[in-house]
């Protein structure tokens, strides 16, 4: 039994050995390596923001209940808003213990005495906002802002389902690896035959932050949505004929 099993791993070894060196072999005849890119832009259809609440007390209970009344104001501003409670999410929520130092007394007469620092607590409860209606974003900064959001860590932009542009950026990636290997098959008087590998370095989506502005002439916050950008990069490996 042991002996058949061990007869059955080295034959199993032994193909896969095969399968490798077939694979190189077929690529030791003359072939080209061409890389090819493609690129595709779409308008965005959501905005995530990322704002919240930073409260410091004299004692953690104090600047919890600030904060909690500060959060509450939020999360009612947002349901006045018609933003859903499925698209909030806390990203962030932390407490902790900060030193300030306060002013040496005396500097103007040299008294270089310090008093005792302030010691106090710090709470921040941050979240994470899905806009559905991108039209809407700067206007509900504003309304947060209002209602008490003193952090504001950014807004970015992207899409509900990227899949179709993914395709695209693919499709126009192989077009263009195709394009450059006919050319240079062309200027060799070669022909070009069958794939013989095609390696994806992957679909990059490159969503910018936001760009977000206070305007001169109105108390409203400008945020511009712009254009997302995805981008694939292929890399094929063709066979050359006579």
């Amino acid at each position: 039994m042991n002996l058949m099993k061990i007869l059955s791993g080295l034959g199993m070894s032994l193909l896969l050995l095969a399968s490798s060196v077939g694979a190189d072999d077929a690529l030791e005849g003359r072939h080209i390596t061409v890389s090819g890119e493609g690129t595709v832009r779409a308008r965005p259809d959501l905005a995530i923001a990322e704002l919240g609440v930073t409260s410091r007390g004299k004692t953690a209970t104090l600047a919890m209940a600030e904060n909690r009344r500060k959060v509450a104001s939020l999360l009612l501003a947002l349901k006045e808003s018609d933003i859903a409670e499925a698209d909030v999410l806390t990203t962030d929520f932390a407490i902790h213990r900060e030193t300030v130092p306060q002013n040496r007394r005396g500097e103007n007469d040299g008294n270089e005495e310090r008093s005792g620092d302030l010691e106090r607590f710090v709470v921040r409860n941050l979240l994470q906002i899905t806009v559905r209606d991108i039209d809407r974003a700067g206007s509900l900064l504003d309304r947060l802002v209002e209602a008490g959001a003193n952090e504001v860590r950014g807004i970015r932009f992207t899409l509900q389902d990227d899949t179709q542009m993914a395709l695209q950026a693919r499709e126009l990636a192989a077009a263009d690896a195709r394009s450059k290997a006919q050319h240079l098959a062309t200027l060799h008087d070669v022909h070009l035959g069958k794939v013989l590998r095609i390696s994806e370095s992957g679909v990059r989506a490159v969503r910018p932050e936001a760009m977000m502005a206070r305007a001169m002439d109105t108390s409203s916050s400008t945020v511009s949505a712009g254009e997302l950008t995805f981008a694939a990069h292929l890399q094929i490996i063709y066979q050359l004929t006579d």
